[in-house]
């Protein structure tokens, strides 16, 4: 346990711009998983994640029938600012890891 938590806390001091964009994309997973959780309650067909491609309409679906349900918009505008993101970081990072 002791080694594991150096490795942690080495790969946050020394490259953390991985380890940043890998939480970001968790949270675009969350959010996008919350998203297709609120269109299931009232019964909109969704996929597995990633499964089909008509699965990206998903979010505009959403923001279509949110004002119904009376549902916030903030998970559809911020699970894209975290994809780009977390993408841009572990690229950046990954990258850099190899300096």
């Amino acid at each position: 346990m002791k080694e594991t938590s150096n490795a942690i806390t080495y790969m946050l001091q020394h490259d953390p711009w991985p380890i940043a964009g890998l939480l970001f994309l968790g949270a675009f997973a969350v959010l996008f998983a919350h998203v297709q959780f609120k269109m299931r309650e009232i019964g909109y067909k969704t996929y597995p994640m990633f499964a089909r491609a008509s699965d990206w309409g998903l979010p505009n679906q959403y923001l279509k029938v949110r004002s119904e349900h009376n549902w916030s918009a903030w998970p559809v505008y911020v699970m894209w600012p975290c994809l780009a993101v977390g993408v841009f970081l572990l690229v950046l990072g990954l990258f850099r890891l190899q300096q």
